[in-house]
């Protein structure tokens, strides 16, 4: 089943969030993306409401910092490692 978590780490020296929303599958984080100042809409489309409820998790800046480098973060739903079906929906 897939969910979706709000990392939060502190804010950066210049006053700017650091906060991310990854998507679990299973337990595994197949993707992260980064919230800047869209909020749940830096999240596509098809996960967006879950990422507006999402569970808010403090994290520290170093975790925040690797999933944004190893995580893909996908504009489209369909480009999220296991969900190619997902273009068919367009």
């Amino acid at each position: 089943m897939a969910t979706i978590q709000h990392l939060c780490a502190r804010n950066d020296h210049n006053g700017n969030p650091q906060r991310l929303y990854v998507l679990s599958v299973d337990g595994e984080r197949i993707a992260a993306w980064n919230e800047g100042y869209l909020g749940h809409h830096a999240v596509p489309g098809i996960w967006r409401d879950a990422a507006y409820s999402a569970e808010r998790i403090d994290c520290s800046v170093a975790l925040y910092r690797k999933l944004l480098r190893t995580l893909p973060s996908p504009d489209w739903a369909h480009d999220v490692p296991g969900y190619s079906h997902l273009r068919e929906l367009v």
